[in-house]
């Protein structure tokens, strides 16, 4: 069995390109809703519902992969917003406007019959994304998103996979609050959320217009580690602006995300008579800048960010 997913930016929102960005992925899913509208009007002698006419059409999906070395810095560009250069890189990815980027999506889903099938989507835009680590695993990279339509007519790209794409691993994660290595740190889920408006729906069209911004992008960071001071908990009580720092390297690549914030919490439990955790949370903020709050270095072999 096979399967694949493939991506590329839209030079125009909602007009589709061949996708020619390809990683392994552990998921992709695609919902439509076609919004069917059945008359509600009272008719005599009728116990059967109406059939239904087509309504707005709603597209969406998740995907989640382990996070990747390579071919990654053109997601991230649409994760993040903003990226200091077209390539090559390193790379910097900032909070940036959601206005005008736009993603093709391609998932090959296979048929009992062998048969890659091609589902095709158009004017897509991530909504909210985490990258997240546990002792064990790989890092994983997963988002959520919106877009204008999808097709099934659209050939099935070709995919071809980087020579040395490999994922993170656990072994290569290290985090630092404050200044300070956690390092007794287990979990780690660093997640934003971008506020866009995705029903935008308008008269005449079954399609929503492009998704905008319309609140603040809310960015947030948990870390679960062992309880060994009151000094991360005594953050919070004192509501200090505090920098962390998520680092992912392999001697190679690096991905290093710098954020500026406040511990939110939470005191740690009596649940046992051993070592008990602590569950470090933050809100990232800034007073001054959105590169001052969230930035992300990605150091690799990726030629473009387009």
């Amino acid at each position: 069995m096979a399967g694949q997913i493939g991506w590329k930016s839209e030079s125009v929102y909602g007009t589709p390109v061949t996708v020619d960005q390809f990683v392994p992925c552990l998921r992709s899913n695609l919902v439509i809703d076609e919004g069917y509208m059945r008359p509600e009007g009272i008719r005599g002698g009728r116990r059967v519902q109406n059939p239904g006419l087509l309504g707005k059409r709603v597209i969406s999906g998740a995907v989640e992969m382990e996070l990747p070395n390579l071919t990654i810095a053109p997601l991230f560009k649409h994760l993040f917003g903003a990226v200091s250069t077209a390539g090559p890189g390193p790379y910097t990815f900032t909070p940036g406007a959601a206005l005008g980027k736009s993603l093709t999506l391609q998932t090959g889903v296979t048929d009992t019959a062998g048969t890659i099938q091609p589902f095709t989507a158009e004017g897509v835009k991530p909504g909210s994304f985490s990258i997240s680590c546990n002792v064990g695993e790989f890092a994983k990279l997963s988002f959520d998103w919106t877009g204008e339509t999808a097709v099934t007519g659209t050939a099935l790209a070709s995919a071809s996979y980087a020579a040395t794409l490999a994922p993170f691993t656990f072994v290569q994660g290290t985090v630092s609050v404050n200044g300070s290595p956690v390092a007794s740190a287990r979990s780690l889920n660093f997640a934003c959320d971008k506020g866009l408006k995705s029903d935008r729906f308008v008269l005449g069209s079954r399609l929503i217009r492009e998704q905008l911004e319309e609140e603040r992008w809310v960015w947030t960071s948990e870390i679960v580690a062992d309880f060994e001071s009151l000094t991360l908990f005594n953050l919070a009580a004192a509501a200090t602006q505090v920098a962390s720092v998520y680092t992912f390297t392999n001697g190679t690549e690096s991905l290093v995300i710098t954020c500026s914030g406040q511990v939110t919490g939470d005191a740690p439990s009596l649940q046992s008579q051993g070592i008990e955790e602590q569950s470090i949370k933050l809100t990232h903020s800034h007073a001054t800048a959105d590169a001052s709050a969230i930035s992300a270095l990605l150091t690799n072999g990726d030629t473009s960010s387009a």
